[in-house]
């Protein structure tokens, strides 16, 4: 039997993207697949010659022109003749049966330029179901195009989905909930002895919704809540807020107790979750409303038995219940915070956490729901 052509586009970089190149790879066992990015640079996919770039046409200076109403706004519109053309080209020539948009506000640059009845599914991964529902034309868009039967949406969790409910929007087709998936025969414990002192680990990139802030001043509190305390916090990941989380443990003179270990690859990470007690991720919403699904880093130390210290921020509470497989706590409360690393610390790996990613949030779970979803618009 012939496969059916399954096309993905999105304006990410295949290689750089896990959770995208695990899903394209993994369907290419069963439908003829195609990626398409648009923008500029070199693809590195595993898809040879069914991998393509076309191209928004769009100087920097204009990008930032356009970001910026957008911000404000003012506009929501990704129409381009030029644009429209050369991408009709390219999908009429690989002739998919579905087409599918790894984030919401990049589906736009597809269904603006692209004129089509063929099943359009969207993935809303956080930004586009958090931040820009401040863009009220955005909005109006979703109304419009979700109430299109050839629109098929999944969520990452449920807190994103009610998050547009929230803002008026309707389904025309049943949302999907759909958790990424983390390979648990990878990260998989193969050390089980307690540490002799408590080690809290994050492993993420530093930007505003990370808040490692707040962990670094909670963990300040909790340093000083206790005498000849030897607890370490390990921070793995770079990016814009480091610098300024380095000059707050300066202030703090916690510059035995905490670590910056900068960026890792997966190994890499694994090892550091090795030799971790407790797992933390204080995420929180900042000013610009942008929000998380489920950090893939939670999913990953649970996979790996750790007991997760986070926030009741967005989808999190969907894999951590408090008091049962770790704690939450209220977005930038650094005293809770503190007084919860003091209530975990005496806690061991928990098999529950791999279980319920096993469970839940295995990527074979992942790719069988995902595969589903086509088959069932395809039907």
């Amino acid at each position: 039997m012939k496969k059916k052509r399954l096309l993905y586009f999105s304006g990410y970089d295949y290689h750089k993207s896990t959770f995208i190149r695990q899903d394209v790879e993994a369907m290419s066992n069963h439908f003829d697949t195609k990626y398409i990015s648009y923008v500029d640079g070199e693809l590195n996919s595993n898809l040879g010659q069914n991998s393509e770039r076309v191209v928004f046409p769009e100087s920097s200076f204009k990008s930032k022109v356009r970001w910026r109403l957008e911000a404000m706004g003012l506009i929501f519109n990704w129409q381009e003749k030029s644009y429209a053309n050369k991408l009709k080209q390219a999908i009429d020539a690989f002739d998919p049966h579905v087409i599918h948009c790894q984030f919401s506000y990049e589906a736009a640059k597809l269904i603006q330029n692209y004129e089509t009845d063929l099943p359009i599914v969207i993935n809303f991964r956080g930004y586009g179901a958090s931040y820009k529902l401040h863009n009220k034309k955005y909005v109006s868009w979703l109304k419009k195009i979700l109430n299109q039967k050839n629109i098929h949406p999944i969520f990452v969790s449920n807190s994103l989905k009610n998050n547009l409910l929230n803002k008026g929007v309707r389904f025309r087709n049943k949302p999907n909930i759909l958790y990424t998936g983390v390979d648990s025969d990878i990260f998989k414990r193969m050390k089980n002895v307690r540490l002799e002192n408590t080690v809290f680990l994050q492993v993420s990139n530093f930007n505003d919704k990370k808040g490692q802030e707040i962990t670094i001043k909670a963990f300040s509190n909790y340093i000083k809540s206790r005498e000849n305390r030897q607890s370490r916090l390990v921070f793995v990941g770079d990016g814009k807020n480091m610098t300024k989380c380095k000059e707050l443990v300066d202030s703090l003179n916690l510059q035995d107790k905490v670590l910056f270990k900068g960026g890792m690859n997966r190994e890499q990470i694994i090892s550091e979750m090795e030799k971790s007690s407790i797992f933390v991720h204080h995420s929180l919403t900042p000013p610009n409303g942008d929000q998380e699904g489920i950090p893939n880093s939670i999913i990953e130390a649970m996979s790996m038995e750790l007991p997760i210290l986070s926030t009741y921020h967005s989808g999190i509470p969907e894999a951590v219940e408090h008091g049962v497989n770790g704690f939450l706590c209220q977005e930038n409360d650094i005293e809770s915070y503190s007084k919860q690393m003091s209530a975990i610390e005496s806690w061991n790996y928990l098999t529950i956490n791999r279980e319920k990613v096993i469970e839940q949030f295995n990527i074979n779970s992942h790719i069988d729901q995902l595969k589903h979803i086509y088959y069932h618009i395809l039907d």
